[in-house]
């Protein structure tokens, strides 16, 4: 993907933590965290990019013999994830024949379920124009400044639904002058769902969907849809603008800073919708 944009990164550094998560006489169950920054060439010579990525890593010590029976990473496969991080070990070699088709439709029909009743409150909008203006420049400070570590004036949601991705791009869009109503303010479903967030925007005229054949922008917000969950299920906004054609943006829940939107798309997310600020 870096050839076909034509850069390459440099400066890379990493830095890692490594948790246990349970154990029992054969297996171990790890939390992998790994934060990774770079450059991006020949681009910017100081503008850092930077991931931090989760991975849950299940290991066998059997006969002193060291090996890996399973490895995940989050963004990758949420639904999953969760699952393997509560899984007992116990049960660890009811892994091969685990059924994931029917995990997933548990865990969808659980979020469906959730969505149902925060769309009967929240699909009553204001509905009125608002002659704003978005300022970019303040709404990308403020995104580059807590993408990596969350503003500590706001509660960070980190459970198994939904994460903090709406949460986080509220908070940009409000640093951009976007001021809060009763209807959108923390920590209300339009504030911290990413459909509701979408809904709220578009419904009152706050922004536009950009259509499919025009380009995205520095300060557009973007919704990813995720083939795993069936719905557009994450949040970024994007902080610059690549001559190459690619973009670097901001996110929460899988913490991201001016990142390469196309390290992830379409490659795990396969489609995707932007917002424009009026």
């Amino acid at each position: 993907m870096r050839k076909k944009f034509n850069y390459f990164i440099e400066n890379i550094e990493f830095k890692y933590t490594c948790k246990i998560l349970h154990q029992n006489n054969i297996f171990i169950k790890l939390k992998f965290t790994l934060e990774q920054s770079f450059l991006i060439k020949p681009f910017f010579n100081d503008v850092i990019s930077a991931s931090v990525r989760e991975y849950i890593l299940i290991i066998e010590n059997l006969n002193n013999k060291i090996k890996v029976q399973f490895l995940i990473e989050k963004e990758e496969n949420p639904i999953l994830y969760d699952y393997i991080s509560n899984i007992d070990l116990d049960n660890i070699w009811q892994l091969p024949s685990i059924n994931y088709n029917n995990i997933y439709t548990k865990k969808l029909t659980f979020i469906k379920s959730l969505y149902k009743p925060f769309n009967l409150v929240t699909d009553r909008f204001e509905n009125s124009k608002r002659n704003s203006i978005f300022n970019i420049a303040d709404a990308c400070a403020y995104a580059q400044q807590f993408a990596l570590n969350p503003n500590p004036n706001y509660k960070y949601f980190d459970g198994d639904i939904g994460g903090d991705c709406s949460n986080f791009a509220s908070q940009i869009i409000n640093a951009g002058g976007i001021n809060t109503t009763n209807t959108w303010k923390p920590y209300t479903y339009p504030w911290i769902r990413v459909e509701n967030l979408y809904s709220y925007l578009i419904s009152n005229n706050i922004g536009y969907k950009i259509s499919e054949n025009n380009t995205l922008s520095q300060g557009s917000l973007i919704q990813f849809y995720s083939p795993k969950t069936d719905r557009f299920s994450h949040t970024g906004f994007i902080t610059y603008e690549l001559t190459n054609g690619d973009y670097l943006y901001c996110c929460h829940s899988y913490n991201k800073l001016n990142y390469p939107l196309s390290a992830v798309f379409p490659i795990i997310y396969h489609k995707l919708r932007a917002v424009k600020f009026y």
